[in-house]
């Protein structure tokens, strides 16, 4: 069910996240350090530190910001990012994205406009330990 929520002197809605299928949403104005677990897809727009460990699509828009180590099936970011992601299917940076740090994917995307400094590791991703 889609909330509306009053923050501040915005309107701020989640209309549509749980119809595309999104198991968590971080807002703009929200920050959060430590180890983050998301079983399915998760949005952020806000500011995450630590850890995140994913099931499925990691999606960072133009306003979220990862100072983080990110493990998902897919990662998706507009945002500026720094740390080690690791995908087992794909990474794709869209513009204006920045990344610092390592990639570890099978395939990796970069839009016309994206700024990647890092070291790119491509091939085939061992499964997790049980």
């Amino acid at each position: 069910m889609a909330e509306s929520f009053q923050t501040g002197a915005s309107r701020v809605s989640t209309v549509g996240l749980e119809e595309e299928g999104y198991q968590m949403y971080l807002g703009q104005k929200c920050r959060l350090s430590g180890v983050l677990k998301v079983q399915g897809m998760a949005r952020i727009d806000g500011f995450v530190e630590g850890e995140i460990l994913g099931s499925d699509l990691i999606q960072v828009g133009k306003d979220g910001k990862l100072e983080a180590t990110v493990k998902a099936k897919d990662i998706v970011a507009q945002g500026p990012l720094r740390g080690d992601f690791v995908a087992l299917q794909k990474i794709q940076l869209l513009a204006p994205a920045t990344l610092e740090g390592k990639i570890d994917a099978p395939v990796f995307l970069l839009e016309e406009g994206v700024f990647v400094n890092g070291l790119l590791k491509m091939g085939m991703v061992p499964p997790a330990a049980s």
